[in-house]
């Protein structure tokens, strides 16, 4: 299954969101919601919790977009039956953003999930309110093996040295492509190296496309994937969106990729377009590429036999070296007591054990977050029956943890893909449209988090 997205113009919309200003931005956000986890001084009981001592309570709140699922309604009833705890199911919406506003919306009231998903741009808001609990001690208690954990999925929700989630539905980004077209074009059965080596084969593709295509089909500007996108391109070359909260635009690689996306739908080459659906025209033959999640392997196959699947490109800096973004979702624990917590620890223990994680990743196409669950019987036969699913796992050798301005700063990914959408779309220079968007991370940096810091 693929992440959760909302057009800009359906979401909690960047234009929503900007409007508030001010003050409002960080009230709208990460205003006070209820009582904190935390408090006020950021001390975490839970870090000082005997759970030795803790009676697990019989009824608990789980919160996820995946209430319709069928395999995780299987959870919950097999979790229930095993553990004599009652979880009410409910719905945190249908995208990550509707998950959010939902856990915000029942934070301090009888509806508060104990168990709530995050994604990789939501969690920390959570953290900052003091709506959660830090997980390593919990996950001791419960022995659960966390170095078994992809270490790049569980490294995603750390701060300050403890983790404040466990990956749950998570995806990449990947390259896919149109064999029957790469053939065509006389180009060699693989996914290009290099950004650089994709526009040099692009004149080859355009030759063997219909008119109203192109070599590649960039997805329309939404919250979540231009942004996760083009992370990968800033690393690829060396560039990042920030170092921590130091914000990092203003760099000569970060102005080359801004060059490239603007080229790629604007310069004379023009190897890209915007794509209205870009699964469907990709898989009818109207582009000869796409960048889309690992989620999309299994339904991609099915839609298009000739489909080749490819690590994401690199740039200049070294082909081994860390040049992905993870991605997706993970499981938190907002429970107030330590009763509920306890019985909510033991949820994420049952839903990440080996067997589940494989049984998850197969029924949604996300990954594996279990390394144990690679040698599950049930995760080999999936690999032998679709072998593509194994890229995904193989890439997370080049994968490392976002930087802070998309997925710990509120607001953030929304900004990114506001800027980005003027460079791709009206052609702009990253070199105008960058310093703005610097000036608006730190605004939302100086409203939004650093008076929310000492409440973790």
């Amino acid at each position: 299954m693929s992440r959760p997205r909302r057009a800009l113009s359906t979401a909690l919309s960047r234009r929503s969101l900007l409007a508030l200003g001010g003050a409002g931005l960080g009230a709208a956000l990460l205003g006070a919601c209820g009582p904190s986890v935390g408090g006020p001084t950021g001390a975490d009981p839970a870090a000082a919790t005997d759970w030795a001592k803790v009676k697990p309570a019989d009824k608990i709140i789980f919160m996820t977009t995946f209430t319709a699922n069928e395999v995780e309604k299987a959870f919950v009833q097999e979790f229930s039956k095993e553990s004599g705890i009652t979880v009410e199911h409910v719905s945190g919406g249908g995208s990550y953003e509707d998950m959010a506003q939902a856990f915000r919306a029942s934070a301090g009231t009888s509806e508060q999930p104990d168990v709530a998903m995050g994604s990789d741009v939501f969690w920390f808001q959570y953290l900052m309110t003091g709506n959660i609990i830090a997980l390593d001690g919990l996950l001791e208690h419960l022995n659960v093996d966390t170095n078994d954990f992809q270490g790049a999925l569980y490294g995603d929700y750390t701060y300050g040295g403890q983790h404040y989630a466990v990956p749950y539905g998570r995806s990449t980004p990947m390259f896919y492509y149109n064999k029957d077209v790469w053939e065509k074009a006389g180009l060699p059965d693989r996914g290009p190296k290099t950004w650089t080596e994709f526009t040099e084969w692009a004149p080859q593709l355009r030759t063997v496309l219909p008119k109203e295509g192109a070599p590649l089909g960039w997805d329309k500007p939404a919250p979540s994937g231009t942004a996760w996108v083009a992370q990968n391109m800033l690393w690829s070359f060396g560039a990042n969106y920030s170092q921590e909260w130091k914000w990092t635009l203003d760099t000569p690689e970060a102005i080359k990729v801004g060059n490239l996306y603007r080229d790629s739908l604007n310069g004379a080459d023009k190897w890209a377009k915007i794509a209205t659906n870009g699964a469907n025209e990709f898989t009818a033959g109207q582009y000869g590429a796409i960048v889309g999640s690992t989620g999309g392997i299994v339904t991609y196959r099915q839609q298009l036999p000739s489909l080749g699947v490819a690590f994401m490109p690199g740039g200049t800096i070294a082909d081994d070296a860390p040049r992905v973004p993870t991605g997706g979702n993970g499981l938190t624990v907002s429970a107030p007591t330590p009763e509920r917590q306890l019985a909510a620890g033991m949820l994420l223990e049952f839903l990440t054990r080996p067997e589940n994680s494989a049984r998850w990743a197969l029924a949604t196409g996300y990954m594996p977050t279990r390394k144990a669950a690679l040698e599950t019987e049930r995760m080999k036969a999936g690999i032998a029956e679709v072998p593509d699913r194994q890229l995904p796992i193989d890439q997370l050798a080049i994968t490392k943890v976002q930087d802070y301005a998309r997925a710990l700063l509120p607001g953030g990914d929304l900004l990114i893909t506001e800027h980005w959408e003027r460079i791709m779309l009206s052609g702009e220079n990253p070199e105008d449209v960058f310093p703005q968007l610097t000036a608006e991370f730190d605004r939302a940096y100086k409203q939004s988090v650093e008076p929310n810091l000492g409440n973790i």
